[in-house]
């Protein structure tokens, strides 16, 4: 019976969902201006790599996957991106619970908020290129290094740009990236009351670091996921600061992706849509994981 019960109310979820996207326009207007590229681009991508349209197509083959897996060009780039997206998103979002935690007056101050605006509208490539003058080894920093007698040449520098460890986009796209994160999480303190429940939680005899960090901390970050999810998602495919800051091997998604589509040979093209289509169903899969969970969890 509860089995019948769980089925006639999925069926009647599907069902209900169905008749929103039909009758509401915007939604089938993103299913038409969005979805449907999206899938085209994705099923073009998939059959080019495939080798079933493109040029010098011989038909079905795997030989552009093998050819990509072989020099390892494809995890590198899945493994860097990945692991640069992920430290991104936790360094911002730990900066920015922090800076609302310890202040969140900070959301009535017309300075900051101008702040922040600059910043979300300060180019990637122009971050890029400052943190390269401040991190680089003729830059401000080692300069100032040079100065205090720290280090008697640029080589003597921590290489922090263009390095194994890509600090240098990590950097640069924490920068551009703690200005949207700031912004969101101070409109959702005052969207979820949090000055009223961290004063009521007082008032029972918690501090008022406990208060903000058991009570309002917690309900920031169950709202913020999607926001989250999206930096994730935004860092993952960047182009420009890996492309000023990167080394030339591994390179991330986009910058490969690019290079490999602007080759001389035109045999390598293939390969570029092998790493189109594994952003693509790295991207959708991620998705397609966090609203299943997210609805179990309504």
């Amino acid at each position: 019976m509860k089995i019948f019960e769980q089925k006639s109310s999925k069926r009647a979820s599907s069902f209900s969902f169905r008749s929103e996207v039909f009758a509401n326009p915007g939604l089938s207007l993103l299913g038409l201006f969005v979805a449907i590229p999206m899938l085209w681009v994705a099923f073009y991508s998939t059959a080019y790599s495939l080798g079933v349209i493109g040029l010098f197509s011989k038909g079905w083959t795997l030989q552009h996957w093998n050819a990509a897996l072989a020099d390892n060009s494809l995890i590198g780039a899945v493994s860097l991106s990945l692991a640069v997206a992920t430290c991104v998103t936790l360094v911002a979002a730990s900066i920015s619970l922090v800076t609302v935690l310890v202040n969140p007056q900070f959301r009535r101050n017309p300075l900051f908020f101008a702040m922040l605006c600059l910043g979300m509208g300060t180019p990637s490539a122009v971050t890029a290129l400052t943190v390269y003058q401040m991190l680089s080894g003729g830059g401000l920093l080692a300069r100032i290094c040079f100065h205090f007698g720290w280090i008697q040449s640029p080589n003597e520098f921590p290489q922090l740009v263009n390095d194994t460890w890509s600090i240098g986009i990590i950097v640069s796209l924490v920068i551009g990236s703690m200005p949207l994160l700031l912004l969101y999480f101070l409109q959702l303190w005052t969207m979820i009351k949090a000055d009223r429940l961290c004063e009521l939680a007082e008032s029972l005899g918690a501090s008022r670091w406990q208060a903000r960090t058991k009570v309002a901390l917690p309900m920031l970050l169950q709202r913020g996921k999607s926001m989250l999810l999206l930096v994730f998602l935004l860092n993952l495919g960047s182009y420009e600061t890996p492309l000023l800051l990167g080394r030339q091997s591994p390179q991330m998604f986009s910058v490969l992706t690019q290079r490999r589509s602007g080759i001389y040979d035109l045999m390598k093209r293939p390969e570029a849509y092998v790493l189109a289509t594994t952003y693509f169903v790295i991207t959708m899969t991620t998705l397609v994981i966090y609203l299943r969970w997210k609805r179990r969890h309504v």
